[in-house]
């Protein structure tokens, strides 16, 4: 393997793939800040750099390992490298990981840099926990209304023939967008988990209200939350970081089970979705260690591009497994989106249907790796939690390369033998 991964190293010198990675990055740092725009404030500064900056060197890096990967099996083959290669006392395995661990170093040095060169900008706001309510879970709520649904004898008959799967899918995806409504002088309670009433500074409470008929009005209330509270007064349809003050000088210990509560004492109906507008933040640590996990994260994605890569490699040519891989990259990153916005009724063309089912399966099948958001965590401010980063380095750096690796090695000692053959 170390004889491998040094023929694949001094290829990606040799093609100056290093040397013109890093000069990339250097240029999106010193070049790209003066281009971009904020809304001037400095958290908007923040993450407008954050997205632009490293997530462009990300994508730059992401884009360039791929096609390497895609091509450093597929010339080794074109070339009857392969064939020389596999007579020798070497496995198919170490033929493959060789030019893989080559691929991480080269990404593992890139991102370091980046990392370096954002961290000695300074300025930087501390990162956050990010809390959601503790509802039900969605597909449990969906199940319930479709007894209910079922049971009542208005109900249309095109709906009690409807398959049960299609009609549970509709009810999960509304039941995650249900909105609740809080009349003047009602309030909303919704459950937290109790480690977020356990910060010592405080939290802060991000909720985003809207109206009836989409129009703004003014959102006046009383915002509490264990120990804090706090006075809101602004327009609806905008994203309110709260920031909620204790009570009295001694916080006392968090409840069981806290609960987020806001009162209206506006004259407007207001509406808010609990599972998706509403959260509590709480100190984490610093902006430094929450992107060297941003970046362990990112190299972690770039594992498993790079391993898909070779894989293609190992049975395509350069040109089709280039081609290949970039489709369903683009695929993998469109499919979410299409599964989220698609219109999920009953009355739907069989062709849009077809195209979902598609656009599910492969957000299914990819959505391990499409999970970690390191760039996006990063320039809202997201602690990416460790939890999250020991998950995307079992799936990502580990168990997916370990099996596509497998298949390649598989692939490639078939080949090498045929052309022996």
């Amino acid at each position: 393997m170390a004889e491998s991964f040094l023929l694949a190293w001094r290829a990606l010198l040799r093609g100056h793939v290093l040397t013109a990675l890093l000069v990339l990055t250097a240029l999106a740092h010193f070049l790209l800040p003066a281009v971009v725009r904020s809304d001037g404030t400095d958290a908007g500064g923040q993450e407008v750099f954050l997205r632009v900056v490293p997530g462009s060197v990300y994508l730059i890096l992401c884009v360039a390992l791929v096609a390497c990967a895609c091509g450093l099996v597929a010339h080794a083959r074109e070339s009857h490298r392969l064939a020389l290669a596999a007579v020798r006392p070497v496995s198919a395995g170490a033929l493959v990981a060789g030019p893989l661990l080559a691929l991480v170093a080269v990404a593992a040095i890139v991102l370091s840099f980046n990392m370096g060169l954002t961290c000695a900008r300074g300025g930087w706001a501390d990162c956050r926990h990010v809390y959601e309510p503790v509802l039900e879970p969605p597909e449990k709520a969906a199940q319930q209304v479709l007894e209910d649904l079922l049971s009542d004898m208005n109900t249309p008959e095109e709906i009690r023939k409807a398959p049960r799967y299609r009609l549970l899918a509709i009810l999960t995806g509304r039941e995650i967008d249900r909105y609740a409504t809080i009349h003047p002088a009602r309030a909303l309670e919704l459950p937290f988990p109790s480690e977020a009433a356990a910060a010592p500074d405080g939290a802060t409470a991000r909720i985003r209200f809207t109206t009836q008929l989409n129009t703004r009005a003014a959102v006046c209330g009383v915002v509490t939350f264990g120990p804090w509270s706090a006075v809101v007064s602004n327009s609806t349809q905008a994203i309110l970081e709260i920031p909620l003050a204790a009570a009295t000088s001694c916080v006392p210990p968090a409840v069981e089970a806290p609960k987020l509560s806001f009162r209206n004492t506006g004259d407007s109906m207001l509406m808010v979705r609990p599972r998706r507008d509403v959260e509590v933040l709480t100190p984490a640590d610093s902006f430094n260690m929450n992107m060297l996990r941003a970046t362990c994260e990112m190299l972690c994605v770039i594992t498993f591009l790079c391993a898909f890569g070779l894989f293609l490699s190992s049975a395509l040519s350069r040109p089709v497994a280039t081609f290949t891989a970039f489709v369903l990259l683009a695929v993998m990153e469109m499919a979410p989106s299409v599964v989220s916005q698609f219109p999920d009724a009953l009355d739907v063309p069989a062709t849009d249907l077809l195209g979902l089912q598609i656009s599910r399966a492969v957000a299914f099948a990819t959505s391990s790796v499409s999970a970690p958001q390191p760039v996006s965590d990063l320039a809202t401010g997201t602690c990416i939690e460790w939890s999250a980063l020991g998950h995307a380095a079992l799936v990502d750096a580990l168990a997916a390369p370990a099996v596509l690796l497998t298949l390649a090695a598989l692939l490639v000692r078939r080949r090498a033998s045929a052309q022996q053959a």
